[in-house]
C-alpha cells in the first residue's frame, strides 16, 4: 500500500483513511444499492462513485501542494461508500463521530508519579467537516446524524428542498441549488412552449414528492394545469401498474394533450420506466406524434447507458432534461487518467483496483504463465472518458471547506501562538516577518482545530467564502447554504442527422438552452437546434 493512504483491512468495511493534519470527511455512492439486507452494496459506480471520490482527493491534492494555503498542515480524508442505501450510509456515518464519542482528554488526567498517562489506541483525529452524499434520502439521513454532533456538511449534489431549512439542517449546506429552483425553471420551460395542460409523474422517496410539491406549488402560480398525476413505487409490481395507468390515461381518446410528463425521479427509476414505457407503446402501436415528451429533472443521468439501451431509446427519444449548469474541469481529466496500475495514486483509492476489474474483466498479481487477462496491462483512453457531471461541485464543496477553514487556522493557530510566544519571549518587541516565518508552524495540529465548533465555523467562516473556482467561475453560498442555481438544458436526440452542439459531453443529448436564477428568471432556448419534426412535435 501506498506510504500515502492508511486502510481498514476489513472486507465488511468499505471506507479509506488518508493522514493529514486536520481530517475531511466525504460519503459517495461508490457502490449501487444491493438487493438485500445481507448484501447492501451492489455493483461499483464508476461515474457517480469513484469519479466523485478522485474529485474529493484531487481537490485535496491541490489545496495541500500549497504550503501558504493553510500553513503548511496537511488535510486528510475519511471516505466512506454510502452504497446508494440511506440505512447503511448512517451505520457507515458513525465512523465520523465514533472517535468523539468514545475519546478521552488525557489532559484531565495525571499518574500518581505525576507523568501524563498516554492512550494505548493510535489517536484519530476529529471530522472538521464532511462532504456529501449525492442522493437526497442519503444526505438527510447523515445530515440528521452529523448535526447533532455539530459537524459541518456539504453536499455536492443533494437537491431537496427540504435541506435549506436550518430549523432542521443547521450545519448543512451544499454546492448545488435546491429543488425549488428546479421546479420554476420546468415551468418556465413548459411555459416557452406554451404547455399549460401537462401530466406530474414522480417517484416515491423524498426526492420526487418534494420535487412534485414544488412542481405543483409553481404551476398553480402560473396558472399550468396537472391532467395526470402518478406517484410511482420502486416495487417491481407497482411500477408496472404505475406505467400502465400512466399510458392508459395519457391515450388521446381519454385526454386530450398532456402528453408532456414532467418527470420527477430518482436515477435508479428511469431505466425500468423506459423499459415499460416503450412496451407500452409497441402494444398501444402509438404513432410518433402522440408519444410522450418527457420534461425530466436533473434525477435523469445521461451518463447511464442503460436508461437508453434497446427499446428503451424508443421512449426516451425527444426528451428535454435539466442538468445542473457545470463545466468540465481539464485539470481534474488529466489527474484522473493518468491514474493507471502502478502509479502511486492509484494505490491509495482501493476502489480503483475493483472498477479495473469490473470495467477490463481482469486479475491484479498473476503469475507469469497465466493466460487470464492481467489488470495491469490495461490504460484509460480519453476517448472513452466521459466525466461525472458534478466532478466540479465535489471540487467546489472541498475548496469552500478549506477557504473556511483558512481564517480560524490564522487567528487561532498562527496568530495565537505568536501571540503566546511574543508575550514569553520579547514582549516590548516588534515581531518581524522572519520570526513568524520561524515559530508560527506548530509541531502539531493546534488545539482550537482539535474541536472545531462546528455552529461557529458554518455560521462565521463557511458560508462567508467566496471565490473562483476550478473553471473560472465565481462561488458563493446564499444565506440559506445553497449554491448557484443555474441550469442547462438538454434535448435527447439519438438520431445520426441532428445537428451537435459545441457544449454536449455525449453525442445523443444536445445542449439547446440554460436557465438562471439572478436578478430576473430567464430562460434561454436555441429553437433552432431541434430538428424540425422534432420541434413540430414539441409544439403540436
Amino acid at each position: 500500500l501506498s506510504e500515502d493512504a492508511a486502510y481498514l483491512q476489513s472486507a465488511n468495511v468499505r471506507q479509506i483513511r488518508i493522514p493529514g493534519d486536520v481530517i475531511i470527511g466525504g460519503v459517495f455512492p461508490v457502490h449501487a444499492k444491493g438487493d438485500s439486507p445481507d448484501q447492501p452494496c451492489g455493483v461499483i459506480a464508476e461515474t457517480r462513485g469513484v469519479h466523485r471520490v478522485e474529485a474529493m482527493l484531487y481537490a485535496l491534492d491541490v489545496i495541500n501542494s500549497q504550503r501558504e494555503f493553510l500553513r503548511g498542515y496537511k488535510l486528510g480524508a475519511l471516505i466512506l461508500d454510502s452504497c446508494s442505501n440511506p440505512a447503511y450510509a448512517l451505520n457507515q456515518s458513525l465512523d465520523f463521530v465514533r472517535d468523539m464519542i468514545g475519546s478521552t482528554d488525557l489532559s484531565e488526567y495525571q499518574c500518581r508519579d505525576g507523568s501524563q498517562p498516554e492512550s494505548r489506541q493510535m489517536p484519530r483525529k476529529n471530522v472538521a467537516a464532511v462532504v456529501g452524499g449525492s442522493y437526497s434520502s442519503v444526505t438527510v439521513q447523515v445530515a440528521n446524524l452529523l448535526r447533532l454532533f455539530k459537524i459541518v456538511q456539504v453536499s455536492p449534489a443533494s437537491t431537496n428542498a427540504d435541506l435549506s431549512d436550518k430549523t432542521r439542517f443547521e450545519y448543512f449546506a451544499r454546492t448545488v441549488p435546491s429543488d425549488n429552483y428546479q421546479a420554476r425553471a420546468m415551468i418556465d420551460i413548459a411555459l416557452h412552449f406554451n404547455w399549460t395542460y401537462v401530466s406530474l409523474v414522480y417517484s416515491a422517496d423524498e426526492y420526487g414528492e418534494l420535487g412534485a410539491e414544488a412542481f405543483k406549488k409553481e404551476a398553480r402560480k402560473m396558472n399550468i394545469c396537472i391532467a395526470i398525476e402518478e406517484r410511482i413505487s420502486p416495487k417491481k409490481e407497482a411500477f408496472r401498474e404505475s406505467v400502465d395507468n400512466l399510458i392508459k390515461k395519457l391515450q388521446p381518446e381519454k385526454i386530450v394533450g398532456a402528453r408532456v410528463v414532467v418527470l420527477f425521479v430518482g436515477t435508479e427509476y428511469v431505466p425500468e420506466l423506459m423499459l415499460q414505457t416503450s412496451e407500452r407503446m409497441r402494444l398501444e402501436r402509438l404513432p410518433r406524434q402522440k408519444r410522450i415528451i418527457w420534461l425530466a429533472s436533473e434525477g435523469w443521468d445521461r451518463n447511464n447507458e442503460a436508461y437508453t439501451t434497446g427499446s428503451r431509446k424508443l421512449a426516451a427519444e425527444g426528451a428535454i432534461v435539466l442538468m445542473l449548469a457545470s463545466e468540465r474541469v481539464p485539470a481534474f481529466e488529466e489527474y484522473f487518467l493518468s491514474l493507471n496500475p502502478g502509479h502511486d495514486k492509484f494505490e491509495r483509492n482501493k476502489w480503483l483496483r475493483e472498477l479495473w476489474r469490473h470495467k477490463f474483466d481482469c486479475e491484479f498479481g498473476l503469475p507469469e504463465q497465466s493466460t487470464i487477462n492481467r489488470c495491469e496491462s490495461h490504460r484509460q483512453t480519453v476517448e472513452n472518458f466521459n466525466p461525472d457531471d458534478k466532478v466540479q461541485f465535489v471540487i467546489d464543496a472541498v475548496f469552500a471547506i478549506a477557504r473556511g477553514l483558512q481564517a480560524p487556522f490564522f487567528y487561532f493557530c498562527i496568530m495565537g501562538n505568536i501571540k503566546a510566544m511574543k508575550e514569553e519571549v520579547c514582549p516590548d518587541d516588534t515581531v518581524a516577518s522572519s520570526w513568524i516565518s520561524r515559530h508560527s508552524r506548530m509541531p502539531q495540529i493546534c488545539s482550537a482545530m482539535k474541536r472545531i465548533d462546528g455552529e461557529e465555523f458554518y455560521q462565521k467562516y463557511l458560508l462567508q467564502v467566496k471565490f473562483e473556482d476550478a473553471v473560472g467561475k465565481k462561488f458563493r453560498f446564499s444565506p440559506e447554504g445553497d449554491g448557484p442555481a443555474h441550469y442547462t438544458i438538454l434535448n435527447y436526440q439519438p438520431e445520426n442527422n441532428r445537428r451537435r452542439s459545441q457544449d454536449s459531453r455525449r453525442s445523443d443529448y444536445i445542449v439547446v438552452g440554460r436557465w438562471s436564477e439572478d436578478q430576473v428568471r430567464t430562460v434561454h432556448l436555441n429553437s433552432s437546434i431541434f430538428p424540425v419534426i422534432r420541434l413540430e412535435y414539441l409544439l403540436g
